[in-house]
């Protein structure tokens, strides 16, 4: 079951989305949209913000406490 979840999970995640988002906000804070620097900004999003705004996402939405 949580095989077939994150196959379908995995599909439906917009990765274009996401990564016009992190080419957007290097622009807006003046940086070189490359390759290696949205690399760098969505590696280091993932490590140190995913997780607590995942974390809060599901308490609020499931009210757990």
């Amino acid at each position: 079951m949580a095989n077939k979840v994150l196959d379908e999970l995995a599909q439906w995640i917009d990765t274009s989305t996401i990564a016009q988002a992190v080419l957007e906000e290097l622009k807006e804070q003046d940086c070189q949209q490359t390759v290696e620097n949205g690399q760098k900004i969505w590696l280091d999003f993932l490590e140190n913000e995913l997780p607590d705004g995942l974390r809060s996402s599901v308490k609020y939405r499931y009210d757990v406490h």
